[in-house]
């Protein structure tokens, strides 16, 4: 099995995004007055999210996810849903993403999306379907709809992940006690998706068969750790997540800890 699972345009891609990301909050924030320089702290969590996405997307796990075993592919999942989006929410800074709401409709847009509720389903809905025996075999099987499936995964769970971490004033993140309460509800369809998976009594993803020499674990005993990891994965996620802002509005003696509420602004 080759350790390095290298598409360049991966690889390019999320070496721009990074440096993209490192003019922006450096020489061309200075040179053009964008806003204060972000701590340390915040540039370290954007930078891993690229860190763990290169991981998940280049090295040996995604050589396991896409030729050995579904565990290895659920994993590679969990980080892409999980670890990264959070990282790159904590990782920007407001005065970054402002200039968008200047875009006719998009302040509009952006404020509708980022409610918990639509949040909610266009985070889930793409994490359940996706998960579907007849749309997981076309993506294994078809470059273009991986590459969709990844990108609609990633892209569903930055807008699930914007009421806990979303760095916008404008787009308010909600009260502490209702992002508890949504944390909860994100376990959900971790749990819908995650338990036909758990619970079959055969294969679900023929894929895999035919890529056992690398693998101890049977497809069926593959099969039951990838729902499993998935299960108490995404579970374990959403709740340390929870603890976080649990303890952070405890600290605070309850006081809402969101980021005042700022008006859109008039995109006429």
């Amino acid at each position: 099995m080759n350790p390095w699972h290298w598409h360049p345009e991966v690889g390019f891609g999320l070496a721009a995004l990074a440096g993209l990301y490192l003019a922006a909050v450096g020489p061309l924030r200075r040179h053009r007055g964008w806003g204060p320089r972000p701590p340390a702290l915040q540039i370290v969590a954007f930078l891993g999210g690229v860190l763990v996405m290169a991981g998940a997307l280049l090295g040996p796990l995604a050589e396991l996810a896409e030729h050995v075993a579904l565990s290895a592919h659920m994993l590679q999942h969990l980080l892409l849903v999980l670890v990264v989006p959070p990282l790159w929410l904590l990782g920007l800074p407001a005065w970054l993403l402002r200039p968008l709401l200047r875009v006719p409709g998009v302040g509009r847009a952006g404020w509708a999306l980022t409610r918990p509720p639509a949040a909610f389903v266009l985070g889930s809905v793409p994490l359940v379907i996706w998960h579907v025996p007849l749309l997981y075999g076309a993506a294994l099987n078809r470059v273009a709809v991986h590459i969709l499936e990844h990108l609609t995964l990633l892209a569903g769970a930055l807008v699930l992940w914007w009421p806990v971490a979303g760095p916008l004033p404008e787009w308010p993140r909600p009260p502490s006690l209702v992002q508890l309460l949504y944390l909860f509800l994100c376990t959900i369809p971790m749990t819908i998706a995650a338990a036909p998976i758990t619970l079959a009594d055969g294969v679900l993803y023929p894929y895999y068969l035919g890529h056992r020499s690398a693998w101890p674990l049977s497809p069926l005993s593959d099969q039951e750790a990838a729902g499993i990891l998935m299960w108490l994965g995404g579970t374990v996620g959403y709740l340390i997540a929870g603890t976080i802002v649990f303890f952070r509005w405890a600290s605070r003696e309850g006081g809402e800890d969101t980021a005042p509420i700022v008006p859109l602004p008039d995109s006429r």
